[in-house]
């Protein structure tokens, strides 16, 4: 056991002398309960009463384990390991014990209404969590390790009579084909089980609340556990529902809606709105109302750049400040993003360095991305790209972008299911906006098979 596991300071192998023979405990110090470790094995054996029978004198249940590759496993995942002279076998007794995060507030996903419990780094926790809102004996969980040197605990979840068999065999056989040292987070998965790895999609949503796994599991998705992340992996994931939150369904039909169709306007503000002003002001000035551009013209007099470079330049300050925001310790990062935000443009301005409309376009733009914080990727790269298209070709530009970005849409699959594939009559009622809970009777047609019934007549 030295030889395999080496001469570290946390790696405890003790002799212990009993009234009969001699017996070897290992652990590791820091991964297991050393307080249960002496009251529950190494107390009893060492009683005076002890027979020799060490099976029955340890007060914790066991498994006795024959091959040294499964004790060395043992012991890593946080197992105390028993040999006793006498007994053909090691014990293997489960007295886990580590420092772990408790069940918290979500920090990227807070909501108003609805659960605010998050997923934490142990995988036992969340899946506990999902237990408790999916309390059925359909629920499965399947269990792999992965990565050579981490031999990382992943777990599949799904129901077993509503799940897509289909996505599920395709997601097992990629976690098959994995070859790797190390799985550290799911954002390894992600990369390792997507079929696009050059589209701005994935197919495969990313969220840290219980309640929204079990809402995608109901539906026919498997969702990926990793252990040592809060986050989790549900798959598939269409592109409607990075417009959809938890609570459009926890609260009414009229506010829900009213909220999809302020995100679908931020989708078009954050994706367009740069790219069109470029292409206004640098093609179609007739088309801009004369008091409109008699203020721009004197916002922008003496401003040594064109347009496209303003944008260009206030979109990647706009981003550089929202990662030094992120990075930022909580207390430190908003005031930053916020102060730094407003000196900057104000300064830009004052210097004539760029246009005030630069700033105001800019900003509504970034403002409405973040309402779409999942879409993050998508948005910043069509949003320059559409910039770029204004400035060269005007408006026949964006318009030739636009047929491009649907065209992509349309023709990207997930996991053998089409990027749109719930734009159709039957499933029209949770797309764009949403119908009132009573009509919803079915599961959606494009990801299950089978017991598509979500409720009794």
């Amino acid at each position: 056991m030295k030889n395999a596991l080496g001469e570290c300071i946390d790696i405890i192998i003790d002799k212990i002398k009993t009234v009969h023979e001699e017996a070897v405990l290992i652990y590791i110090d820091g991964l297991s309960d050393k307080n249960l470790i002496d009251r529950d094995m190494i107390a009893p054996i060492k009683s005076l009463n002890f027979n020799g029978d060490v099976e029955r004198a340890v007060n914790v249940s066991f498994n006795t384990i024959k091959s040294p590759e499964q004790i060395i496993s043992k012991v890593l995942d946080g197992n105390a390991i028993l040999y006793y002279s006498n007994h053909p076998h090691a014990l293997s007794i489960d007295l886990k014990k580590w420092d772990m995060r408790s069940v918290e507030t979500p920090d990227a996903e807070s909501v108003t209404r609805g659960p605010k419990e998050s997923f934490t780094e142990n995988i036992l926790t969340n899946i506990s969590l999902i237990r408790r809102k999916l309390r059925t004996p359909n629920l499965a969980i399947e269990n792999k390790r992965i990565g050579h040197q981490t031999n990382t605990v992943v777990a599949l979840v799904y129901l077993q009579d509503i799940v897509n068999q289909k996505v599920l065999t395709t997601i097992k056989e990629k976690l098959n084909q994995i070859n790797t040292d190390a799985i550290l987070e799911t954002g390894y998965l992600e990369q390792y089980i997507e079929e696009s790895p050059f589209k701005l999609f994935s197919g495969i949503g990313l969220t840290q609340k219980p309640d929204i796994v079990a809402a995608k599991i109901l539906e026919g998705r498997v969702a990926i556990l990793c252990d040592g992340t809060p986050h989790a992996l549900t798959v598939p994931e269409l592109f409607t529902e990075f417009l959809h939150k938890a609570e459009d369904f926890y609260n009414r039909t009229i506010y829900a809606n009213f909220i999809r169709t302020l995100k679908i306007l931020a989708l078009i503000l954050a994706i367009l709105l740069p790219g069109i002003f470029v292409a206004l002001i640098t093609f179609s000035l007739e088309m801009i109302p004369f008091t409109f551009l008699t203020n721009f013209i004197q916002a922008t007099k003496g401003t040594p750049f064109p347009e496209v470079v303003e944008l260009l330049f206030l979109t990647v300050m706009f981003e550089l400040l929202k990662e030094a925001g992120l990075r930022m310790p909580k207390a430190v990062g908003s005031a930053i993003t916020i102060v730094g935000a407003l000196i900057l443009g104000d300064v830009a301005v004052s210097a004539g360095v760029v246009g005030a409309p630069s700033v105001i376009i800019i900003a509504i733009s970034a403002v409405a991305g973040l309402m779409l914080s999942n879409l993050n990727e998508f948005l910043l790269i069509y949003r320059l790209i559409f910039i770029l298209l204004g400035a060269s070709m005007g408006i026949i530009g964006i318009g030739a972008g636009i047929v491009f970005m649907i065209t992509q849409l349309v023709s990207t699959e997930v996991f053998g299911i089409p990027l749109l594939a719930n734009f159709n009559k039957h499933e029209m009622k949770d797309t764009l906006w949403r119908y009132p809970l009573k009509k919803f009777k079915y599961r959606p047609f494009t990801l299950v098979n089978n017991n598509i019934k979500r409720r009794a007549d």
